[in-house]
């Protein structure tokens, strides 16, 4: 099948997309005949080095050069929602007759659309609900993606998760690397998606109580709005200097030597559409505190690979207590949570996209 996968990113650090999307996208490449055209001119090595990477700087996309020039597409996939604009491009591409499938990645769900809600009931009522009904089928991560978005968008969907690729030489993980667990957030520090807000308000909690356990939070991300100096404000006024750190992102090989230093992960979000952060942490065998915004939290509980709470900051504060009196079982976690990423590996995960991919143009 000839698929054309078509993008508006920027190369974000911290953004699931930055990585699930060229992960995706190599994965399906073993199976079919893909472009991926990026409307963003993008200069990463990562990127401009796969060999159906196409951007500005390649040529202007329009759909009947593309055809011309190439190959007319079996399918077209949207990696993404608002970030397409209803240009003429766009509009072209839609009016080509070509059958797609957008992956919104959460923008559908109730949490992201009360986001800047009136706005997007303007846009929605302009364009973007046509958008998405004309989609032979929308891509969704999770169920719980699937439900968050409601029934208005479009009837015709199917749901597959991200994958993770799992690093090389795996940390054998027994206990604590010290006698103070070390937890760690790798993320946007956005606090209302990622309940940062809410987070601190536990901390607050753990910081009241008498005898409360010993443990260190890193939080590793870039800011996004001054999210940051506001949470390092907060840190000053509440006196939680010694329980948490706001640090710089972190990429590459020292992302990967915080992971691999790491006890364990958090994760305390409002809504997820598939947590990239989580998974990576999971093959890292690190066992995770997460709630069940996540969208993974069913995951994480059944296979045991860490503690799951609701959104809210007296379950957090129990759930990160539970989590650092769990010395004795620590070796059982980390086991289940390398078994949850492998789960989710890339090329399984591509083989049934591929065969979603098949209905929908056989349905065509």
């Amino acid at each position: 099948m000839k698929i054309l996968f078509l993008s508006n990113l920027e190369y974000e650090g911290f953004a699931g997309p930055t990585y699930c999307v060229p992960a995706l996208i190599s994965a399906v490449s073993k199976i079919d005949n893909v472009i991926w055209y990026n409307f963003q001119n993008v200069t990463r090595e990562e990127w401009r080095t796969l060999p159906f990477y196409r951007d500005p700087s390649d040529f202007a996309f329009g759909i009947k050069t593309f055809c011309r020039n190439y190959w007319r597409p079996d399918l077209i996939v949207f990696e993404g929602f608002y970030a397409f604009h209803p240009n003429a491009t766009l509009l072209h591409v839609l009016s080509s007759g070509i059958p797609y499938v957008i992956e919104p990645h959460c923008a559908l769900t109730t949490g992201d659309q009360g986001k800047k809600a009136l706005k997007k009931r303007v846009c929605n009522a302009l364009f973007y609900t046509h958008f998405a009904r004309g989609a032979a089928a929308i891509h969704y991560l999770t169920k719980k993606e699937r439900d968050e978005s409601g029934q208005r968008w479009n009837s015709s969907f199917f749901i597959e998760p991200n994958g993770i690729a799992v690093p090389d030489e795996i940390p054998n993980r027994e206990t604590w690397h010290g006698d103070t667990p070390e937890i760690v957030f790798v993320g946007r520090i956005e606090p209302y998606q990622k309940g940062l807000d809410i987070l601190f308000d536990a901390l607050e909690l753990i910081k009241s109580r008498s005898g409360a356990l010993r443990f260190h939070l890193s939080i590793y991300g870039n800011s996004v709005d001054g999210s940051a100096e506001k949470l390092k404000k907060r840190i000053e006024l509440e006196g939680l200097a010694k329980m948490v750190s706001i640090c710089e992102p972190v990429f590459d090989e020292r992302k990967d030597a915080v992971l691999r230093s790491a006890d364990l992960f958090l994760l305390t979000s409002r809504y997820e559409g598939m947590p990239m952060g989580l998974l990576e942490a999971c093959a890292y065998g690190l066992p995770s505190i997460v709630t069940t915004g996540t969208n993974m939290g069913d995951v994480i509980q059944d296979e045991g690979a860490g503690w799951v709470c609701p959104v809210a900051a007296l379950s957090i504060a129990d759930a990160i207590e539970r989590a650092v009196a769990s010395a004795d079982d620590y070796s059982f976690r980390s086991a289940a949570a390398r078994h949850v990423a492998e789960r989710f590996s890339w090329q399984a995960i591509a083989t049934s996209i591929h065969n979603d991919y098949c209905k929908v143009v056989a349905c065509e």
